[in-house]
């Protein structure tokens, strides 16, 4: 009995002098913070990963742009996807888009974040025709395989079609093995 009566004015005497309150603070506040600041960092880069500029158009952050990934999906307007049912690849519309609304430079941003690794610097537009120049092709003609430079082909040129009294996209870049410069439109694709 007097162990138990001993351990107990321990705890009461660590309790009196605050000690054992002070470490269960201390503990509390650290998890509290540790909890609190990882959220914090996460919520931050969720709302990073899609940076605005002053008149509200998406850019790519950085930290995408450096990103290894070469295909992003989450705001890409179309891809070239498989139909199972069709047992072949087809276009493939992804979100619905207000074309009266959009303009190159938006379109140009979208472009960036969806391909990360092939960025993209909208020129001009002339006519019924889009400017785009690649400065740095090496990914998509030599680094992508046939298929993904397709694949970015066409949903930049479906993409660029959007706009309104757009039918035409004009690239320029260094022709490489998988992807040649030229004037692209909807029907480029047609296999038929």
């Amino acid at each position: 009995m007097s162990e138990t009566n001993q351990t107990a004015s321990t705890l009461y005497s660590r309790a009196a002098s605050g000690s054992y309150i002070m470490r269960t603070k201390h503990l509390v506040i650290g998890l509290f913070l540790l909890f609190g600041c990882t959220n914090s960092v996460q919520e931050k880069s969720e709302n990073n990963d899609l940076e605005t500029s002053d008149n509200d158009t998406i850019m790519p952050s950085e930290s995408d742009i450096e990103n290894s990934m070469v295909y992003n999906r989450a705001i890409a307007i179309w891809e070239y996807g498989w139909n199972s049912e069709l047992r072949e690849q087809e276009v493939i519309k992804l979100r619905e888009v207000s074309n009266d609304t959009l303009t190159p430079k938006m379109l140009e941003r979208i472009v960036n974040y969806t391909w990360p690794r092939v960025q993209i610097k909208y020129l001009k537009s002339s006519g019924d025709t889009a400017f785009i120049l690649i400065p740095d092709s090496e990914v998509l003609t030599q680094q992508m395989g046939t298929a993904g430079a397709e694949e970015f082909m066409l949903s930049t040129t479906f993409t660029f079609t959007e706009l309104l009294g757009i039918s035409y996209v004009s690239y320029k870049f260094e022709e490489g093995d998988h992807a040649a410069p030229g004037i692209y439109n909807r029907s480029s694709w047609n296999r038929d």
